[in-house]
């Protein structure tokens, strides 16, 4: 009876351990573990809710319990990156983008490194 109940335990930890990994590169910031798989899911779906800035999320840092802070957007031109900073905050049960936190950063690719093979 003990080698059931302790397979059972162990494909229990795996399946948390799995879940838990899944996530942890996806969120950085001290209060990472503080943010569940929902939060992040909301927290995505506010970012492509709203019209102006992209909807691809490159980094999620959570800077407290009710505060993430968001970057979007990416490549626009084969040499330019477009980047949007901006704040998330958790407010009555949900997730919503403070709008006076966007900033943009527009930054340049340098082709010699960064750029397409050329073939001779």
């Amino acid at each position: 009876m003990r080698v059931p109940l302790a397979a059972g335990i162990v494909c229990a930890g795996l399946f948390v351990l799995s879940a838990y990994s899944s996530r942890a590169g996806e969120v950085s910031g001290p209060f990472a573990n503080r943010l569940s798989p929902e939060d992040v899911k909301q927290i995505k779906a506010a970012v492509s809710k709203n019209m102006h800035i992209p909807h691809s999320v490159k980094k999620i840092e959570a800077v407290a319990a009710d505060k993430v802070h968001v970057q979007s957007g990416g490549r626009i031109a084969i040499d330019q990156d477009k980047y949007y900073d901006f704040n998330v905050y958790r407010h009555a049960g949900g997730w919503a983008i403070d709008l006076d936190s966007i900033q943009i950063s527009i930054e340049q690719r340098d082709l010699r490194t960064n750029g397409p093979a050329i073939i001779r």
